[in-house]
């Protein structure tokens, strides 16, 4: 009598794993407009506001890319950000908003990596 091997449970593993982008984005975009939210809130507090054109024009943009995942973008749209930011010749630079945007975004990304590991997967990398 030979010996019978019977694996089962693909179609399940692939049902699966075509689920898997849509619920890991689904799941990672209330994590990353809560960072993208904070780090508009910290930008606008460390903004000085003499007409208000520097806070009012700190947004969170939401955008789909290629239908897979949300991403949310911190901009500004007041005419001298860039000035306040790096400076001119008649004013030192202030790094406000590349500093802030980008400790907030690399808490964000771990904060992902952290709820994809929950799921199972292993993630490497998160914090480089």
């Amino acid at each position: 009598m030979p010996n019978k091997l019977v694996l089962g449970g693909f179609s399940e593993l692939r049902a699966e794993l075509v689920a898997l982008p849509d619920a890991v984005n689904r799941d990672a975009g209330p994590i990353l407009v809560r960072y993208a939210r904070a780090a508009q809130t910290q930008v606008v507090a460390a903004y000085p506001s003499i007409t208000g054109k520097l806070r009012d024009g700190v947004r969170v943009v939401e955008r789909t890319a290629r239908g897979l995942a949300t991403l949310y973008t911190l901009v500004t749209s007041a005419p001298y950000a860039h000035i306040f930011e790096f400076g001119s010749v008649h004013q030192r630079p202030r790094a406000t908003f590349l500093p802030i945007s980008e400790r907030e975004r690399r808490a964000g990304v771990v904060a992902v990596a952290a709820m994809v590991e929950s799921k199972g997967l292993v993630v490497r990398g998160a914090h480089d």
